[in-house]
């Protein structure tokens, strides 16, 4: 046993034996064979922990994403069809397009280019326009019926029809009909082409607050296959006033549906309802005066007591917008929304207000003769205000334009697209009073979303892959390659619409690609199990790693220290005899 201790401690370089030279050896070569064990099963283990612990990362396209820029021009056709009467003068539509394409140009050079830029392509065709297609228009010229007064008038349908009146005093020509046309053309390819390019810097804050950026875009939710409409009636205090319910299903049907039915082709729209009781007052102190209660526009924007109305989603995923009939305390009633503080200040008309990409509230104040305890039943007829103020509330929050494809008025000064049409020139437009939207906003509702969609495909891919470049130990599944692979084949059907024949273009089908790719891009995104890894840094792994290898590397380095430096010491010894041989010879 002593002996057998006396080789360890050799082994471990601890001690020296030089009893003989000959034990000495041996020592040495059961050090290096065990060094060497340990080496090798180091060699061997490592490379073999380090694949079966890799991280699995498919090869994302990144070539492909990098070719997708921010200053890439994206072109959207769009089709008028010239329809005029015999008597006028004939005017080719080549040299209507012709003309449109230089007044359009004017127009951009004022507000210049910026990021993501959109170029509308006028196309000018003689015929009757494709019954219900998106991006086809039919215009209709010919003189005025009441003898007019010098000025054209332009009246738009809602069925992608527009219906130019020229005086009918005038001497036409065919020069002058070719530029009436032509400047009611451009004016609504304008006025488009400038509201989704976002507006310019040369335009100013004015024109900016008049036209492009309105509230409209400003509080309008991103596009979404499916949006979780959700309406709620709130009653602030049943005990102390009256028990209100509604017929809300019937005046869904009556005058919601047909707004969500002509949606359909671009997004789906769920809607479900809700009553509250007991729902509690608002978080705010309103004014009381001559036995009336008023809200100043400031108070709106804490208006909603979240934490005490259940407004929860019934879609976790699908974003929401919530609509609610508020309907106060008998004791504050009636309630009234002031259109802007100090002395003097009118009421809102509506009596109901809009929060930018959350919902919309209007306040019902019930009949004066109404006592406590009573029942009151909101019939659809007596919902009828108030169902169409929450569908203008949805149609701005949808980003639905009210001024599309032109502002109804007279032309009286330069104001954006409608600059191009001449001084006194009259816009009357009919509103869709069935559907709640016209074909005109329709096309214009999917443009928009086409050019949103690219954007976020675009800007969401490059993001993963710049996310996926920054932590190399995120799992990138072949599932999420998938889907990548097929955003980018989605991108390119947008681009290949552009590259093909005009004629062939279709709206639709853009909208579709462009939708497509920017739902596949963002469900690649937020993967679950690439969201995982997100907050798993690399000290993470050396405070597991390390109480594992640290107790072994240290030996094993302390015994290649030692052999290194007896393997030097032995070099010396024997060199020491060799040299004293050499001087006695």
């Amino acid at each position: 046993m002593a002996q057998l201790g006396n080789r360890l401690r050799v082994l471990l370089g601890r001690t020296r034996t030089p009893d003989s030279d000959k034990q000495v050896i041996s020592t040495h070569s059961e050090r290096k064979v065990v060094v060497g064990s340990i080496l090798v099963l180091l060699l061997i283990g490592l490379p073999l922990w380090w694949t079966t612990t890799r991280v699995y990362r498919a090869a994302l396209p990144v070539a492909e994403i990098s070719r997708h820029a921010s200053t890439d021009v994206l072109r959207i056709p769009v089709f008028f069809h010239i329809d005029a009467d015999s008597a006028l003068p004939s005017v080719a539509a080549a040299d209507i397009e012709k003309a449109v394409r230089t007044m359009v140009k004017g127009t951009r050079e004022t507000r210049g280019s910026g990021a993501w830029p959109v170029r509308y392509s006028t196309v000018v065709a003689r015929g009757k326009a494709p019954s219900g297609t998106p991006g086809h228009y039919s215009v209709r010229v010919a003189r005025s019926d009441d003898g007019g007064a010098g000025h054209s008038v332009v009246d738009v349908g809602p069925d992608r029809t527009v219906r130019i009146a020229l005086p009918k005093a005038a001497q036409l020509s065919a020069q002058s009909v070719k530029q009436s046309v032509a400047r009611v053309i451009a004016a609504i390819v304008s006025r488009e082409e400038r509201a989704v390019q976002g507006g310019s810097r040369a335009l100013g804050e004015r024109k900016q607050r008049q036209g492009l950026q309105s509230r409209e875009s400003r509080g309008a939710l991103k596009f979404a296959p499916h949006v979780s409409v959700t309406l709620t009636l709130l009653n602030e205090n049943p005990v102390g006033g009256a028990q209100v319910d509604w017929e809300i299903e019937k005046a869904v049907a009556e005058f919601l549906q047909p707004l969500i039915d002509a949606l359909r082709p671009l997004t789906r729209l769920s809607v479900t309802s809700q009553v509250l009781h007991h729902a509690g007052p608002p978080p705010v102190t309103p004014i009381v005066h001559n036995n009336a209660t008023y809200l100043t526009p400031p108070m709106l924007s804490h208006f909603v007591n979240s934490p005490s109305w259940n407004l929860a989603s019934v879609d976790p995923v699908a974003p929401m917008l919530n609509f609610i009939l508020y309907v106060p305390a008998l004791a504050s009633q009636p309630v009234r929304i002031l259109e802007s503080e100090g002395d003097g200040a009118g009421s809102v008309d509506t009596n109901a207000f809009s929060i930018p990409q959350w919902g919309g509230v209007a306040i019902a104040n019930l009949p004066a003769h109404t006592r406590p305890g009573s029942r009151v039943v909101l019939s659809s007829t007596e919902l009828q205000p108030h169902m169409g103020v929450f569908v203008a509330q949805l149609r701005l929050l949808l980003g639905i334009r009210s001024d599309t494809p032109l502002a109804a008025s007279a032309v009286s000064a330069a104001d954006d697209g409608s600059a191009l049409l001449e001084r006194g020139t009259g816009v009357r437009v009919q509103l869709a009073s069935e559907t709640g939207v016209s074909g005109w906003e329709l096309d214009a509702l999917m443009r928009q979303w086409t050019i949103q969609g690219r954007q976020t495909a675009i800007t969401t891919l490059q993001s993963l892959v710049r996310l996926v470049d920054s932590l190399q130990n995120m799992v990138v599944m072949d599932a999420i390659k998938t889907q990548v692979d097929q955003s980018l084949a989605a991108l390119a059907a947008i681009d290949s619409t552009q590259s093909a024949a005009i004629a062939d273009y279709s709206a639709a089908t853009s909208f579709a690609s462009a939708a497509t790719a920017a739902v596949l891009a963002e469900t690649a995104f937020f993967d679950p199990s690439m969201v995982s890894m997100l907050y798993f840094p690399d000290q993470h792994k050396y405070a597991i790693y390390f109480p594992f290898f640290l107790p072994v590397a240290i030996p094993v380095l302390a015994a290649i220290r030692h052999l290194i430096t007896a393997s030097r010491r032995r070099r010396r010894r024997k060199a020491v005899p060799d040299a004293a041989d050499k001087k006695d010879s």
